[in-house]
């Protein structure tokens, strides 16, 4: 009896106290949304009036009160917007979306953007389009007509000296624009590289006009517009990405067909070699193949890149991998592409060819490659445009001796500069450079080794098996180039800390 009119208590108290907070509630409810409101009106004054005059991200509200982020970028700032503040502007993003989240409720251990998926709308995001009809942001003057619904730009920047991580990263992001739906524009005004033009046939203009450059923003992957670069791949092409897009059920190579789809697609599209460059590599290719043809063999090569970069693996991370290595390498692809008929026929495939790409010019006379390639013999992959040593260019241009007029003091100018070594980016953005020298002679220069690089990289996707370490992005692009079926079937070989493929090289 005693429990009942406790429990019976209990509840008159429970009651009570719920209508007294709803009547509370209902009392302060207007004066909230009267705050709430002025909040708003000067969050929108400030976001029209007062905005920072570098790009960045910020918060505004929108009609009913909720903050959102946005991206702001000056009107007067010139398209693409250096690396850096792209960068910056997604961290920002980040940060606001995380504080926007837990405002709202959506705390957490799981991050609350991925329950949705990669697609998914950023319900915390105010579009730029949508910022500027609240007046969160200033208008442009004049409507550019025919503008394209949803795009994607991929900048070819000035601070990537690597040309496969440039190409990897343009041939992904052409797949996710045609996954999505959106018009492909490719921006070059900056590129290290000189103009893509130079290099490739550009690939067919959309049919709708580019957004205005301060609507393309780096982040999030929903906007109407977004730019792509090498300074974005964490966020594009970052661990939401991977969940998309990799195989949770699967291993190794399986895992990662989605995403090779996606740089195939790419590639594809858009690796069309032009000029006398391209009417090379058919001659060349068709030489290879009759040599293949006549000693009953296959094309073999093998890519070693050298330079700045080294292995995955532990124990070669500070040093290079053994030769032997690529050797044995190009010995198996020969016995499995032709192993069984040339048991069966006694068939000798020595003199097939096996062909090097390198970014060191003297890898081609190096003493333990001939040896550890025994009985092969080993030729460059093309003969068309190759890169030298200072020690070659000495003899073929020899420095200039000046001397001042009634002194006997002879200053040598040492004018040559050699690729020694390998590639590296401390040596690609000093081409061309000193105190006399111009964009455009750094251009020249640049564009040299561009080209002998692209019909290396060319031949190495039309050979019938290559080697390398998976640790350079040439290796990684090969394998794209070489097709899903050759990789599949062992075709592509790494040769570094047992990797299967994947874009970046990473587990």
């Amino acid at each position: 009896m005693l429990a009942k009119s406790v429990l019976v208590l209990c509840g008159i108290l429970l009651l009570w106290r719920y209508l007294c907070g709803s009547w509370m509630h209902t009392a302060t409810t207007p004066e909230q949304t009267e705050a709430q409101r002025q909040s708003q009106a000067d969050m929108e004054w400030i976001a029209a009036n007062a905005l920072p005059e570098e790009p960045t991200a910020l918060v505004v509200a929108d009609p009913i009160g909720t903050s959102k982020w946005t991206i702001s970028i000056p009107h007067n700032h010139s398209f693409p917007l250096s690396g850096h503040y792209y960068k910056d502007m997604c961290s920002q993003g980040d940060t606001m979306r995380r504080g926007l989240a837990n405002d709202a409720g959506f705390g957490g251990g799981q991050r609350w953007w991925h329950r949705d998926g990669y697609f998914a709308r950023d319900s915390t995001y105010l579009d730029i389009a949508e910022a500027e009809n609240l007046g969160a942001l200033p208008k442009a003057k004049g409507d550019v007509s025919n503008t394209c619904e949803t795009s994607m730009t991929f900048v070819l920047d000035d601070e990537e000296a690597s040309f496969g991580k440039s190409l990897l990263l343009l041939w992904m992001s052409y797949g996710l624009a045609k996954q999505e739906g959106r018009a492909f524009f490719i921006e070059d005004s900056t590129w290290a590289w000189g103009k893509y033009s130079s290099y490739f046939r550009p690939p067919p203009a959309p049919k709708c006009a580019r957004p205005p450059p301060h609507q393309t923003v780096p982040c999030p992957q929903s906007a109407r517009h977004v730019v792509v670069s090498s300074a974005t791949a964490a966020w594009t092409f970052g661990s939401a990405f991977e969940k998309e897009f990799k195989s949770g059920h699967r291993h190794g190579i399986a895992a990662q067909h989605r995403i090779f789809q996606l740089a195939r697609t790419g590639y594809e599209a858009l690796f069309e070699l032009t000029g006398e460059d391209a009417l090379y590599l058919s001659s060349r290719m068709a030489q290879l193949q009759d040599d293949a043809a006549a000693h009953h063999g296959s094309i073999v090569a093998m890519q070693i890149r050298r330079g700045d970069m080294h292995p995955f693996e532990y124990e070669y991370s500070r040093d290079y991998l053994p030769l032997e290595r690529y050797a044995e390498g190009a010995r198996s692809l020969f016995q499995s592409n032709h192993g069984k008929e040339s048991m069966e026929k006694d068939v000798d495939s020595t003199g097939s060819p096996l062909l090097l790409a390198s970014d060191d010019p003297d890898m081609i006379s190096s003493t333990e490659l001939e040896q550890a390639v025994a009985p092969f013999s080993v030729q460059r992959a093309h003969l068309r445009i190759q890169l030298a040593t200072k020690e070659t260019l000495d003899h073929t241009s020899p420095r200039n001796s000046q001397r001042a007029p009634g002194s006997a003091y002879v200053k040598h100018v040492d004018e040559n500069t050699g690729w020694e070594g390998g590639f590296f980016s401390g040596l690609f953005f000093s081409l061309g450079g000193g105190k006399d020298g111009t964009r455009d002679q750094a251009i020249q220069m640049r564009q040299l080794v561009g080209r002998a690089y692209l019909l290396d990289l060319a031949i190495l996707g039309e050979s019938d098996g290559v080697v390398c370490a998976i640790s350079s992005a040439t290796c990684r692009a090969a394998a794209v180039m070489m097709g899903w079926d050759a990789v599949r079937d062992g075709k592509w070989l790494n040769i570094d800390d047992g990797r299967s493929w994947s874009w970046n090289g990473r587990r």
